[in-house]
């Protein structure tokens, strides 16, 4: 192997992947010469100029590559009017023409000085006019700080994050970077090695109190997106002590955690250690659970004359209607085929015939619809129910409450603390809650298990559903589904009347294994069952990297479903490509993390166009959407996607990868079992038998530490 370094000029983006920075490029040496990038290099775009270092490798299947230690963005040069174009291009508003134009007047070596020296004349002297001249002044100043990013994190190889912390910090993030570098732990992405890399680089010192605090609350920040709310002291101190180093973690003590603690960063509840939002999140789902444990029902939930509505029910679910009246809040809990989705029937439409006013809401766009679908009610999303205000929150709160007699809650097992408490406060004095779901499943994304934790404390009045009706129980998806539930392994082979919709193909090889997938996909299921191959099969996988992880199975159904697809973003996306929404909801397009999507077009993106505003037009649920294309490094490949983003999905078709070479020591009951559950039609594992058995038997939810049972007040209520 021999070493790279030179400057080149991005010609193409092949591959990239915003959850790991990594990409794959194709680049021009000075000489004119192609040369294929590897590595962390998503922040280079078409056409960017870089100075690369790395090492020449051979690929046995793509040839020779240069594999990337170091990438730095270099500005354009001043005879490269063609490059200064294509970085004014990604000005809002300011179109190919009007780069020309700028390019033209001011000259390329001059061109970004004069923009910098007053953004605002020189746009506007380009013929930008109103609310679109104060857009484009506040673009260019938001890519100036992203390209001061850029050379701030590039010798780290951490460009990637230059957009996420400019998120986070704005107009100042360059400043934070170089002043304060331990407060990236605070953004999703960057933990405390790669902040301390950063720090260390630019001198701080090894032994510092914002090293350790920094250290403390990355520990604490990891714990909540496992799922905990809260550590115990001891497991705390362990954590950051091995974060830390041999050479200071001697030095950090209870008295830095009480200190701390003093500061308003952390609470402390005896051994209990917690970021202080985050207790009093727990604390507040706990008193509301209480108030709505003690109150009495509504007036217009009394207690319904049931005549033939409730036919056909079985005892469990006969008193699961009979809680949603009698109590004020009542949970419902049950696998596949046991009849929740009935019982969430029966007790609307009880409480309909009799006046009250019924709110069906679920996390999901999907689960939304799939209640409407069964209930012949109207569902909604949480986060619409509340009418969520961009840019303020929700509209319903306590003060001004949900109008309804009876809120009922599907899919409650994916609400987190967070999202919990935020629906429970906009609960009115008179208002039922029954919250439905199935406590076996995946714990949700974020902070706490909330669901299931309720039904562990045996405080709230609880019906647990187990009987399978006959027409589910003859899928093997579904009897699958309960014997991993028990801890036992599921059976592929079908006996007499049995729906044969679970297989197990095995194929040990990691290569065959993929390749197997693909084939799945794109041709095999799409013929059998006649669906579509991107809009009604998923694949799910435990990791992300690996011959069998989600960017490469993502590259290889790409190539197959999508081959032909326009290039937009830098390469990155392709229109027509399946894709998921990330981070934050986006509650003003009604678009929630997780959100399967497909990318229609791109528009705005020319000098005709310029003055509307750019966007991506994607599809979902039979809505298109503007998606801002700032926003776009949010939408990922879906082709495949990890079980944790896809818990909210339910498609026809389920393929999953459960294979020693995809991190099959991640792959646990949870996981597996609501992955099992996704589809409707049919479920189709590929990997090895031995994984799926050590999944079926190794639960994930001692790992979690959460305190909201030992909140609430211990009452002796009725539980089936």
């Amino acid at each position: 192997m021999s070493a790279f370094d030179s400057e080149v000029t991005v010609r193409r983006v092949r591959f990239a992947s915003p959850e790991t920075g990594w990409a794959v490029l194709e680049a021009a040496a000075p000489d004119g010469l192609p040369v294929v990038l590897v590595g962390p290099l998503i922040h280079l775009e078409e056409r960017e100029r870089a100075h690369v270092s790395g090492t020449w490798v051979n690929d046995s299947r793509y040839g020779a590559q240069v594999k990337v230690s170091e990438a730095h963005p270099l500005p354009p040069s001043d005879a490269d009017a063609e490059a200064v174009i294509a970085y004014l291009h990604r000005v809002k508003h300011v179109g190919a023409k009007r780069a020309q134009r700028l390019v033209e007047r001011l000259g390329p070596a001059r061109c970004f000085d004069a923009i910098d020296e007053d953004p605002h004349a020189t746009f506007k002297a380009a013929g930008i006019r109103g609310a679109a001249l104060a857009e484009a002044t506040r673009s260019w100043e938001r890519l100036r700080v992203t390209r001061r990013l850029h050379l701030l994190l590039a010798p780290h190889g951490l460009a990637y994050l230059a957009s996420r912390i400019r998120e986070v910090y704005g107009d100042g993030a360059h400043r934070v970077v170089a002043e304060k570098p331990y407060e990236l732990t605070s953004v999703f992405g960057v933990g405390f090695l790669t902040a301390d890399r950063i720090a260390r680089t630019l001198g701080a010192p090894a032994g510092g109190p914002e090293r350790a605090r920094a250290a403390i609350l990355h520990v604490l920040s990891e714990a909540e997106r496992g799922g905990s709310t809260c550590l115990p002291l001891e497991h705390l101190l362990s954590a950051a002590r091995e974060l830390l180093g041999s050479s200071t973690a001697s030095e950090l003590t209870e008295a830095d955690v009480d200190e701390l603690a003093g500061g308003g960063d952390l609470v402390r509840d005896e051994q209990w250690i917690y970021r202080a939002q985050t207790a009093e999140l727990e604390a507040e789902l706990a008193q509301r659970i209480e108030e709505l444990i003690a109150g009495a029902p509504g007036e217009r939930m009394r207690e319904p004359r049931t005549t033939g509505d409730t036919d056909g029910l079985t005892e469990e679910q006969l008193r699961g209607v009979g809680y949603a009246f009698a109590h004020r809040l009542s949970l419902i809990t049950g696998g596949p085929g046991t009849g929740k989705t009935a019982s969430i029937r029966t007790i609307a439409t009880l409480a309909a015939r009799q006046g009250a006013r019924v709110l069906l809401v679920a996390p999901t766009g999907r689960a939304a619809v799939r209640m409407h679908e069964a209930s012949g009610m109207r569902a909604t999303t949480v986060h619409s129910a509340l009418g969520w205000i961009p840019g303020e929150g929700p509209a319903h709160d306590e003060h001004d409450p949900l109008s309804c007699d009876l809120l009922i809650v599907d899919e409650t097992s994916m609400a987190n603390l967070e999202l919990l408490v935020t629906l429970l406060r906009a609960v009115g004095p008179g208002t039922n809650v029954v919250l439905v779901g199935d406590a076996d499943q995946l714990a949700p994304v974020g902070a706490g298990k909330p669901f299931a934790e309720l039904i562990a404390s045996g405080a709230v009045p609880t019906t647990r559903l187990t009987h399978i009706f006959r027409q589910a129980a003859g899928s093997m998806i579904v009897q699958g589904a309960h014997a991993i539930r028990r801890g036992d392994s599921p059976c592929f082979t079908p006996t007499e009347g049995m729906r044969r919709d679970l297989f197990l193909i095995e194929r040990p090889d990691a290569v065959a294994a993929r390749e197997e997938i693909v084939s799945l996909v794109c041709e095999r299921l799409p013929a059998h069952y006649e669906v579509d191959p991107i809009r009604d099969i998923q694949v799910f996988a435990p990791v992300y990297r690996g011959e069998l992880g989600i960017d490469a199975l993502n590259e290889a159904l790409r190539e197959r479903l999508n081959p032909d697809g326009q290039p937009v973003r830098g390469g990155r996306l392709r229109i027509g490509d399946k894709l998921m929404m990330t981070g934050r909801n986006l509650h003003e397009l009604g678009l929630m993390n997780g959100t399967l999507l497909r990318l229609l077009d791109e528009i705005g993106d020319d000098a005709a166009t310029s003055d509307e505003d750019a966007a991506l037009l994607l599809a979902a649920e039979g809505q298109v959407f503007r998606f801002p294309p700032e926003q776009s490094e949010r939408l990922r490949p879906a082709y495949a996607c990890s079980v944790h983003r896809g818990q909210g999905i339910e498609l026809p078709v389920a393929v999953i990868v459960a294979h020693p070479a995809a991190g099959a020591f991640f792959l646990r009951r949870e996981m597996l079992y609501t992955a099992v559950t996704r589809a409707k039609l049919a479920t189709v594992i590929v990997g090895t038998r031995e994984v799926v058995h050590r999944a079926a038997r190794t639960p994930d939810t001692g790992r979690r530490h959460s305190r909201v049972g030992e909140r609430l007040t211990a009452r002796p209520l009725a539980t089936t």
